[in-house]
């Protein structure tokens, strides 16, 4: 168990490892398909950041990367009704996140929105658009940024200096 969960209950860690899953869905399945490559994408940026992400979130995508394609599959799997549903859905679960985050001691509030919003962004740009112009369309732009989430602000530069790299 992750230190900084301690004071979540079964429910809301639950939401916080399902959150990348469900990012995935949203902005990858905005077009209605959720692809080989998002689901690639996914798995190849979780694998990087349990590893690559000095230090703060590793255990986090640790966690999640094992297994992480399947579970996209399985949630995806049980909310086939439509993108309108599905996305209903979706930020309905991601709109939890605003009474969970403030919750975490800080710097990790904010250094999971912050995860989050870039996970979401590189899983909009899976598909490279054309020649590297418009590599997000416009039903994922409508989520990319993650609207249902409010901002977590950024602890002081003075007390967590170097916070994102």
């Amino acid at each position: 168990m992750l230190r900084e969960f301690n004071q979540l209950n079964d429910e809301e860690r639950q939401l916080m490892f399902d959150a990348i899953p469900l990012i995935v869905i949203l902005v990858g399945a905005a077009d209605n398909v959720l692809d080989e490559v998002e689901l690639t994408e996914a798995q190849r940026l979780a694998d990087i950041r349990s590893y690559n992400n000095r230090g703060r979130l590793n255990a986090f995508y640790e966690i999640i990367d094992e297994g992480l394609s399947e579970r996209i599959r399985q949630l995806y799997n049980g909310m086939q009704n439509g993108v309108q549903q599905r996305e209903k859905y979706i930020i309905g679960e991601l709109s939890k996140l605003n009474t969970i985050l403030p919750k975490l001691r800080e710097p990790y509030g904010y250094l999971y929105y912050h995860n989050f919003r870039t996970f979401a962004r590189h899983i909009a740009e899976a598909h490279g658009g054309f020649l590297r112009f418009i590599t997000i369309g416009p039903k994922e732009a409508k989520v990319v940024d993650l609207p249902m989430i409010k901002p977590v602000a950024k602890p002081p530069e003075e007390e967590y200096p170097n916070l994102l790299g």
